[in-house]
């Protein structure tokens, strides 16, 4: 079931990318100042919990590498290993050709490799199935998985209504009580971060050690 839903989602963002090409519109944000908004709550988490002067950060719906465009334009790429992750081959094949020597990707929906901090940035805002249950199921997987390859933390964020629903367009949102309590029962605490410049998104940080 689950890699069947993973073609899908690579069948309809490889379709989006060879038509829109390496945009927040093929990633389907509304616009890069959003999306690098996202990017500054999750990277200032990370810098918040690192205590080293290096480590890796895993991306995972890395899309066309705009997160690690949003390294380099704050210049520091030279001090994050990043290793990005996605199940279109398009952008992959792409990230590779404009990034080769900086960073590694790879196709795929969950890490093959340890990483310090796992990050997932809009990546369950979108299912290819109006079924709110069948996405749940598959989110819930995808972080157990993740969970077992991560070594400091995971951060990710959600859209957030009062009412969980898939839309016509497959954009999800769902509950943040509902997310909170599966993440503390199975990893432990979280901490839930909101901003008033997005609303209706919640970025989730969950560390693996005090």
């Amino acid at each position: 079931m689950f890699r069947s839903i993973d073609s899908k989602i690579a069948e309809i963002y490889n379709q989006r990318f060879l038509k829109l090409g390496p945009s927040p519109e093929a990633s389907m944000w509304f616009s890069k100042k959003r999306q690098f908004k996202r990017f500054d709550i999750i990277f200032n988490e990370i810098k918040l919990l690192n205590k080293n002067n290096k480590r890796s950060i895993i991306d995972i719906g890395c899309g066309y590498g705009a997160f690690f465009e949003f390294l380099l334009e704050r210049g520091a790429d030279d001090i994050w290993s990043y290793y990005g992750y996605d199940v279109s081959n398009e952008v992959i094949k792409f990230c590779k050709e404009h990034y080769f020597k900086e960073a590694e990707f790879y196709n795929g929906s969950i890490p093959t490799c340890m990483g310090d901090f796992i990050i997932m940035s809009g990546t369950y805002n979108f299912f290819p199935l109006k079924d709110y249950n069948s996405w749940k199921l598959y989110f819930y997987r995808s972080l157990k998985a993740i969970w077992s390859k991560t070594t400091c933390a995971m951060i990710f964020n959600l859209q957030i209504s009062d009412q969980e629903k898939i839309t016509d367009e497959g954009i999800v949102y769902t509950s943040k009580d509902e997310i909170e309590s599966f993440c503390k029962t199975n990893f432990g605490n979280v901490k839930a971060v909101t901003n008033p410049a997005i609303p209706k998104d919640v970025t989730f940080v969950i560390k693996k050690w005090s």
